[in-house]
């Protein structure tokens, strides 16, 4: 990064004029499985839409071996055509519950519970259909190991606010916030830096009119991720 130690000192501001939250109160937080469901349903969309479509999920599925079975285009209709990225969503946590199966013979995460943080990195990030923001949250809120997570908005909002480069991928730039932040920090840091995501990054605003036009530019890239409708209908194991 060429301006690394510039962005990192207005990542610190940033970080101090969004503050601190206190942790949501997710269902069934205690479980890997929901971590991963719910990682998969927040991922380019809001916090409190996620939770709907989850309770929609568990309202309408008898477990979720029977999520695992169901087709895109019936969770589709569970969760709301008008939800973001519906389809692609539903195929990549279909590609993701079906390996775990083919793994584990059981829609389960628990194996992973007192394994080394390396290879519940490996498992992770090697499941079929797997994003990048997904990856990292459920490695973090259910194994406790140290990385952030980011969609495109948070990365457009970062960007707006000269708190990242923009010629950082999502995977690097997931990367490179973990090295600015502290591993008994990632949690809180998340938590906060989803609510403002949530609110549309409202609660601090640009310094300058220039920056507020990146940040729109790179809200509308969120709504459609380069590749995504090609390369999910063909193979949904592509990561994003």
């Amino acid at each position: 990064m060429s301006n690394s130690s510039s962005c990192a000192k207005n990542l610190r501001n940033l970080l101090k004029k969004i503050g601190t939250v206190e942790a949501p109160d997710f269902p069934d937080a205690n479980d890997p499985v929901t971590v991963l469901i719910l990682s998969f349903l927040m991922w380019e969309t809001t916090t409190s839409r996620a939770l709907v479509a989850y309770e929609r999920i568990k309202e309408n599925m008898v477990d979720f071996n029977d999520l695992r079975v169901c087709m895109p285009h019936e969770v589709v209709e569970t969760i709301g055509k008008r939800y973001p990225l519906a389809i692609e969503r539903c195929e990549r946590l279909r590609a993701a519950l079906r390996h775990i199966y083919l793994r584990e013979h059981v829609v389960s995460l628990n194996s992973l519970k007192g394994q080394g943080k390396r290879e519940i990195k490996k498992y992770i990030e090697t499941l079929d259909g797997v994003m990048t923001y997904s990856a990292a949250r459920i490695q973090l809120v259910a194994f406790n190991t140290h990385g952030i997570p980011v969609d495109e908005q948070l990365r457009g909002l970062l960007i707006a606010h000269e708190a990242a480069e923009e010629s950082l991928s999502l995977t690097d730039l997931s990367s490179w916030l973990s090295r600015q932040i502290k591993a008994e920090k990632s949690l809180e840091t998340h938590y906060a830096l989803q609510k403002w995501v949530d609110k549309g990054g409202h609660k601090v605003s640009p310094t300058s009119s220039s920056q507020a036009s990146t940040g729109k530019k790179s809200a509308k890239k969120s709504t459609k991720l380069s590749g995504s409708k090609s390369t999910t209908k063909k193979n949904p194991a592509v990561k994003a």
